[in-house]
């Protein structure tokens, strides 16, 4: 009798812990996107952190200081592209007369000549000649509710990541010396930590070569072209390749198509149509050097020490396909876990032996 109770005892508790479990479940897919992007971050901020290590600093200032050092070269490129676009638009305001052209419509369309204040505060006093009113606001509605929830999202990264980079390792200790009794679990969790350091950090090394082969071939097409049909900003357009690789298949794409359009249209208003030659070299060049090859090949070469080469590919294609952008890190750390669980854990229940939870690698293979 009383072993029963104390079986219903221990069956209750389960249960709340099973539904207390199932509850932080649905918040988590909720919050998938946040919780992916999350762990990329900390895997690409992670080296820094450990590198600040040789200082003597404390954890807490360690990981301060590698969300600053990762964060500020993303918030110059961002701060430097948008003093462009501000000093390009003033240019293009300037040489265009466009703001007097505006003044006159204005002026016509509105008869400030003959201005009647009295029609005015008819005009304001009737709320049906306003009906844009309702779409303005709901437009500022939208923006403000989707831009604070990016800075939202935003926020809980930063903190999610700051607390893995403090107190993951202590965490991971304590779950390891509470439930890991065969150290299979350590194991597991071993390998699946150093091939997520690789691949994920690995999208951050592709950034860099992708942008640098970009800035140089940009640099160098530039040197043999005339003035009509050269790259402008070669080293930010460069960079923004770069940082498009983290949208597949169509990242790239978004820079350079424009670009080479632009050069394009340049050419013909110049009067040069054979400048439109150079320009197809380029789109040529950009489709297959700066696009293909490292959205397929290069993102592969760099990510994962033991995990195939070509799973990592089909990974980083069909993630997005799935599951939108998160999915072009979200496809990696499954597939990761997936083939790590095959590997370690399936031998471990099929046979109950730890020792048989061995990593193994396909070279061994013919």
């Amino acid at each position: 009798m009383e072993l029963t109770r104390e079986l219903a005892w221990r069956g209750s508790i389960g249960l709340a812990v099973l539904i207390l479990f199932g509850v932080l479940a649905y918040v988590g897919v909720a919050f998938l996107p946040t919780l992916v992007f999350a762990v990329f971050l900390y895997y690409a901020v992670r080296p820094i952190y450990r590198t600040f290590d040789r200082f003597g600093l404390p954890k807490p200032a360690r990981a301060l200081l590698s969300l600053v050092a990762f964060g500020v070269p993303f918030l110059v490129l961002i701060g430097y592209t948008a003093a462009i676009v501000v000093l390009e638009a003033q240019n293009y305001i300037a040489d265009t007369d466009i703001l007097e052209g505006v003044q006159n419509d204005v002026e016509a369309d509105l008869r400030i000549g003959s201005f009647d204040l009295s029609s005015l505060e008819e005009s304001l006093a009737d709320v049906t000649a306003l009906p844009s009113l309702d779409v303005v606001a709901n437009l500022l509605f939208e923006v403000t509710s989707t831009v604070s929830g990016l800075f939202l999202q935003l926020i809980l990264i930063v903190i999610a990541v700051y607390y893995m980079l403090v107190d993951g390792g202590r965490i991971r200790e304590w779950f390891l010396e509470t439930y890991d009794r065969d150290r299979v679990l350590r194991t597991y969790l071993t390998e699946v930590d150093t091939e997520l350091s690789s691949t994920l950090f690995g999208n951050i090394a592709n950034i860099f070569v992708t942008g640098i082969i970009a800035i140089v071939s940009f640099l160098g097409y530039n040197l043999l072209v005339p003035d009509v049909v050269t790259v402008p900003f070669p080293a930010l357009a460069g960079t923004l390749i770069g940082v498009g690789t983290l949208i597949p298949v169509i990242g790239i794409k978004l820079v350079y198509v424009p670009l080479v359009g632009g050069l394009a249209v340049n050419a013909w208003l110049a009067g040069e149509p054979t400048l439109v030659w150079p320009v197809g070299v380029l789109f040529v060049y950009s489709a297959i050097v700066l696009d293909f090859i490292p959205d397929l090949f290069i993102r592969a070469q760099f990510s994962g020490e033991a995990t195939h080469s070509g799973l990592l590919m089909i990974a980083y294609v069909v993630g997005p396909v799935l599951f939108g952008f998160y999915g072009l890190f979200l496809m990696p750390i499954l597939l990761i876990l997936a083939i790590n669980a095959v590997t370690i854990l399936l031998p471990y229940v099929l046979s109950g032996d730890s020792e048989a939870a061995t990593q193994t690698e396909l070279s061994r293979f013919q």
